[in-house]
C-alpha cells in the first residue's frame, strides 16, 4: 500500500497569504484570455480532448509510475479540490516542503475569492517532467513548470515557489527601473548563476553552456561580464579547478542586474529561470534557445521580446555585437520586454492563468468522470 502525507486545508487555516491584489486579478478575468495563453492550455490539454481525464487514469499512472524502479523520485503530488476545500497527497515529500505548501497557498488564496471547479490534478514537483520510462506509462495529464518541447503529458503551470519573494523582485525591479534610463546603463552583457547544467566532471565542465559563457567572458571582458556564483552540485576538485580560473564572484541582488543594457538568460538544469525578470529588467534579453519551454513562451517573440543565440554560443558575440551597433533596436527590444513582462508576468497575471487553466481541465475532467 502506498505510503503518503495527506492534509485538508479549509479556507481560513493559518498559512500565510500573499500579497497581491484581488482587483487586478478580477480586472484581468474580466478580459479576453490572451490569443497566446488560450494556444498554451489548449495544445497542452489537447492529447486528453477525446479520452477525458479521469481519476481512475491518476491513480493508474501513480501506481504504474511507481512500480519502476525509480519511480518515486517524480515526486508525485495528488490535488484534489472540493466545494473550495484542498486536499493534498504527496507520496515522498513533507507538505512543508515550499514546491508543495506554496501551491497550496495559491489555491486557497484563489477559494477566497473565487469559485474553484472540483477537480483532482496530478503534480510533479520537479522542474520538468520528461523522464522517457515515466512518460510511458502515464495516463493523464501531469501538470510541470517546465516541459522539453516533445513532451505530450505535461501540462505547464506557473512556478509558485517562493511566490512573495517573487513579488517583491517584481516590485524592486519596476522601482529600480525609473531612476535606470536606457542611456544609463553599461554597454555590456551581464550574467551571475549557479553551475547548474547536471554534473560536471574533469573531462566536460568547460564545455557546459554555463561555462562556456563564463569563459567566453574571461576572453571578451568588453563584450559580457559573467561569473558563477554558487558552486552548485560540484565535488571539491571541480570546484578548485574551476577557482583557479577565478570563475566565481559574489551574488548579488536582482536590482544590480538593471544597470546593464543586455542581460543573459542561459538554461541550468532545465529552464532559466531568470528569463522572466530580465524581461521585466527593460533590458535587451539574450536567451539561449532550448528544446525547454515554460508556460508563457508562447507569448515572447524572437528579436520583439528578446534575442536568441545558440547553446554552444557560436553566434553569441556576433549577438552581442548586433545588440551594441543597433542602439535603437536594442533599446525597443528592451522596451517590450519589459511591457509583455508587467502585463503577463505579475503575480496576478500568473493567478489568472492557473485559474484559466483549472477551468479548461476541469472541463475535461467533469465530462469524463
Amino acid at each position: 500500500m502506498l505510503q503518503f502525507f495527506l492534509l485538508i486545508l479549509c479556507i481560513g487555516c493559518n498559512l500565510s497569504a500573499f500579497e497581491f491584489s484581488w482587483e487586478k486579478v478580477q480586472a484581468k478575468l474580466a478580459q479576453p484570455l490572451p490569443e497566446w495563453m488560450r494556444q498554451q492550455i489548449e495544445e497542452d490539454l489537447m492529447p486528453f480532448y477525446e479520452k477525458g481525464v479521469t481519476s481512475e487514469m491518476i491513480a493508474s499512472t501513480i501506481k504504474n509510475v511507481r512500480a519502476i524502479p525509480s519511480g518515486h523520485r517524480a515526486d508525485f503530488v495528488l490535488y484534489k479540490i472540493r466545494d473550495n476545500k484542498i486536499t493534498v497527497e504527496t507520496f515522498t515529500n513533507p507538505l512543508t516542503d515550499v514546491r508543495i505548501a506554496h501551491v497550496v497557498e495559491v489555491l486557497e488564496d484563489m477559494a477566497k475569492y473565487l469559485r474553484l471547479p472540483d477537480v483532482e490534478f496530478l503534480s510533479s514537483i520537479w522542474d520538468s517532467y520528461d523522464n522517457p520510462l515515466y512518460l510511458e506509462q502515464t495516463e493523464c495529464p501531469v501538470f510541470t513548470m517546465c516541459k522539453l518541447k516533445s513532451n505530450h503529458c505535461g501540462v505547464l503551470f506557473p512556478e509558485f515557489r517562493h511566490f512573495s519573494y517573487r513579488k517583491r523582485s517584481y516590485n524592486d525591479i519596476c522601482c529600480t527601473n525609473l531612476s535606470s534610463p536606457w542611456k544609463s546603463k553599461a554597454g555590456i552583457a551581464f550574467w551571475r548563476g549557479m553551475t547548474s547544467g547536471w554534473h560536471y566532471n574533469y573531462e566536460g565542465w568547460d564545455l557546459k553552456p554555463r561555462s562556456r559563457l563564463v569563459l567566453f567572458s574571461k576572453e571578451y571582458p568588453e563584450l559580457v561580464d559573467a561569473a558563477f556564483t554558487d558552486p552548485y552540485s560540484l565535488s571539491q576538485d571541480i570546484k578548485r579547478l574551476m577557482e583557479t580560473y577565478d570563475l566565481f564572484k559574489q551574488w548579488t541582488y536582482l536590482t544590480a542586474f538593471v544597470k546593464y543594457k543586455y542581460l543573459v538568460s542561459i538554461d541550468g538544469n532545465t529552464f532559466a529561470s531568470n528569463f522572466w525578470w530580465g524581461l521585466l529588467a527593460n533590458c535587451a534579453v539574450l536567451k539561449s534557445n532550448s528544446d525547454y519551454v515554460e508556460w508563457f513562451y508562447k507569448g515572447v517573440v524572437p528579436y520583439v521580446h528578446y534575442v536568441p543565440f545558440e547553446p554552444d554560443l557560436s553566434d553569441f558575440k556576433e549577438k552581442v555585437l548586433w545588440l551594441k551597433n543597433h542602439d535603437r533596436e536594442a533599446e525597443k527590444i528592451a522596451a517590450q520586454g519589459e511591457n509583455f513582462a508587467r502585463e503577463h508576468l505579475s503575480n496576478e497575471a500568473l493567478m489568472v492563468y492557473f485559474y484559466r487553466l483549472l477551468q479548461a481541465y476541469a472541463a475535461l475532467y467533469r465530462a469524463f468522470s
